[in-house]
């Protein structure tokens, strides 16, 4: 079975959507469109009758559900929501913060209103244990985590980086949902995560004369054909395209 993204050209491009239970990577910098392109990936799954999970670890998902929402008419209100943005405390300029990881708070609810679990810690540990307990009485086929680059900052020690993405990623692999995370791409050493995904999806944003243009490109998608070619995307008020 394969997860498609309801964007025509881009399921072209995988041979037909995601293969399903796996994790991906959707790597792009900043602007690209990379939180968009995995909301419009749950809304396909929304739209199927699937459930589906967003955790926002980069913005207050209340913030970037409702700019969708609204820029693009989408319906996510069935979409359930994760809140692990770091709290205003794990943004101080101090160097002692990073090995402090237990700092954040994390809520679940749906995103018309649900009710809240108890606060939790910023570590990989704290939102395996929420996650876990979340799936007692939960299943989601569709999850999305944005993003990994905000998550590795606030949530793993520089030292443990490795073995902290590694447990990220077996974590969700063990959850069994198709997994999206998107992660920025910029000055960063990305190679265990291109490893440890099962595929990964670049944007690129330039600017051109013209004003700026998107990219996307299949990097990689393990056990599956797909497109390599770079082809154009947009993003308008009707929705993302990619050019076949």
């Amino acid at each position: 079975m394969r997860a498609k993204f309801g964007i025509v050209g881009l399921d072209k491009m995988l041979n037909g959507g995601l293969i399903e239970k796996k994790v991906y990577l959707i790597a792009g910098g900043n602007g690209s469109g990379k939180t968009l392109l995995a909301l419009r990936f749950l809304l396909e799954g929304l739209n199927k009758g699937e459930r589906c999970l967003y955790i926002s670890v980069d913005k207050p998902p209340s913030m970037v559900l409702q700019s969708a929402m609204l820029g693009f008419g989408w319906n996510l209100s069935r979409l359930s929501v994760m809140d692990a943005v770091p709290s205003e405390a794990l943004y101080s300029t101090s160097p002692s913060i990073r090995d402090i990881t237990a700092k954040g708070e994390i809520t679940m609810g749906h995103q018309g209103g649900g009710k809240q679990v108890e606060k939790g810690e910023l570590s990989v540990e704290g939102l395996g244990i929420k996650l876990m307990e979340h799936l007692k009485t939960t299943s989601y086929q569709r999850i999305v985590m944005d993003s990994l680059s905000i998550f590795k900052k606030f949530a793993v020690a520089e030292d443990k980086e490795l073995p902290g993405v590694h447990k990220l990623f077996n974590l969700f692999q063990h959850i069994g949902a198709t997994t999206l995370i998107t992660t920025a791409i910029e000055n960063v050493d990305l190679r265990a995560e291109y490893l440890l995904s099962s595929g990964v999806i670049e944007i690129e944003k330039t600017l051109k004369k013209t004003g700026y243009e998107r990219f996307i490109r299949v990097v990689k998608m393990r056990g599956s054909e797909y497109d390599s070619n770079r082809k154009r995307m947009y993003i308008t008020e009707d929705g993302i395209f990619v050019l076949r």
